[in-house]
């Protein structure tokens, strides 16, 4: 079965294809701006590559959050008219999850860090399981916050950081959490999209596209006025 997984949600986006569980194509999408403009003709470049087409798509998948508001409804919305539009199956997955996932051969308390801007991370903690490969237990919910105060919640132990965030604020976690490891990482999380979908396909955990939803962690920037919530289009 093929699977096709698009992350709008952070600054290393773009579309991935994998035939089961082996990734066999990928197209990065380094410029968050450009997403609405080039997400389409991205999918289109890849299954022309592998010579394939929609219909031949079993699975859709899409990084639900949290990061890029607006990234992050370019990619629902993306998936749920393809979804829809073929009658596939489509799951939502944690940005936060998938990039602790890629580092899953640490075998470590993996802390993956994204940075939300507003000198705040969107941040989480994971256990990776030694004696099993099913995946990473959530041990420190997702959550947006200063990165000092994040990593007072996470439990001291040798963990390692990844992200941008975990890069951007690294004598911060040193100074809170000595003997911890900073991996030079960026947030891609492609190839860890197109895996997850397929065991969440393999054990029955996809839907249809209703079911995919955003995983924003804070409200939007763009408030309505309170003054204007009941204002209606002529």
């Amino acid at each position: 079965m093929y699977i096709l997984a698009l992350d709008t949600a952070t600054n290393c986006g773009g579309i991935a294809l994998s035939r089961n569980a082996e990734v066999i194509g990928q197209v990065m999408l380094k410029a968050p701006l450009r997403y609405s403009e080039e997400v389409l003709s991205c999918v289109e470049f890849l299954l022309e590559g592998l010579r394939l087409k929609r219909t031949q798509v079993g699975c859709f998948a899409v990084a639900s959050g949290p990061g890029s508001f607006t990234g992050l409804r370019i990619g629902l919305a993306t998936v749920k008219a393809f979804a829809q539009s073929l009658g596939r199956p489509a799951v939502g997955l944690s940005t936060l999850e998938a990039l602790a996932f890629r580092f899953r051969w640490a075998r470590s308390r993996i802390v993956p860090m994204i940075d939300a801007r507003r000198q705040q991370i969107y941040g989480a903690c994971y256990r990776i399981d030694p004696d099993t490969d099913v995946g990473v237990d959530l041990e420190v919910q997702e959550q947006v916050a200063p990165p000092a105060e994040f990593l007072r919640r996470v439990p001291p132990g040798d963990h390692l950081f990844v992200g941008d965030g975990a890069q951007q604020y690294r004598t911060t976690i040193q100074a809170l959490h000595p003997g911890s490891r900073v991996a030079s990482s960026d947030n891609c999380i492609l190839p860890e999209l197109c895996l997850l979908a397929h065991r969440r396909h393999m054990t029955g955990e996809t839907g249809g596209e209703r079911q995919l939803k955003a995983n924003y962690l804070r409200p939007s920037d763009a408030r309505i006025p309170s003054g204007a919530r009941h204002l209606r289009h002529p």
